[in-house]
């Protein structure tokens, strides 16, 4: 598997995948076609940065929601993993498996080891294009976090 050299940066084409979702296969272009999609890669379920990550996105989900925005967390855990740890941290979103890596890939954001995805969050929505890029994303950056709010149309400043 040959990772892409950068990360997709903004104005890049949504790379048109179908991921293992929990209830079946989700295809980003539709799930991006329906409006504001915030696309949030992560290492590995149940470890306290990647829980995080995801803990602050399920905090605030509603104001997500209230933009008429999705969510899918994504990483290279199988199905039984996602499910143990939807249970525990009771996310409102769908945690999808990219277990070869094909996702990470695309986007450009395979871990240096080959083995996971990096922590990175990417927006997109019916234009099919990357509307902002955070390749290095670090929950415990708020800039980062307020970024992704604003890309999906809302100002939380």
């Amino acid at each position: 598997m040959t990772a892409p050299i950068t990360p997709l940066q903004a104005g890049a084409p949504l790379p048109d995948l179908t991921l293992d979702g929990p209830t079946g296969d989700l295809r980003l272009h539709h799930e991006a076609s329906l409006g504001p999609l915030v696309i949030a890669f992560y290492a590995q379920d149940a470890t306290p940065t990647c829980a995080a990550q995801l803990c602050a996105f399920r905090d605030d989900f509603d104001l997500i929601a209230r933009a008429g925005a999705q969510l899918l967390a994504i990483s290279a855990d199988d199905r039984t993993s996602h499910d143990r740890f939807q249970a525990a941290q009771s996310f409102p979103f769908p945690l999808c498996c990219d277990p070869q890596l094909h996702a990470a890939e695309a986007f450009g954001v395979v871990d240096p080891s080959g083995a996971r995805s990096l922590r990175a969050v990417f927006v997109s929505g019916p234009s099919l294009r990357i509307e902002r890029a955070i390749p290095h994303y670090n929950p415990a950056n708020t800039d980062q976090f307020l970024a992704v709010f604003e890309a999906i149309g809302l100002d939380l400043g």
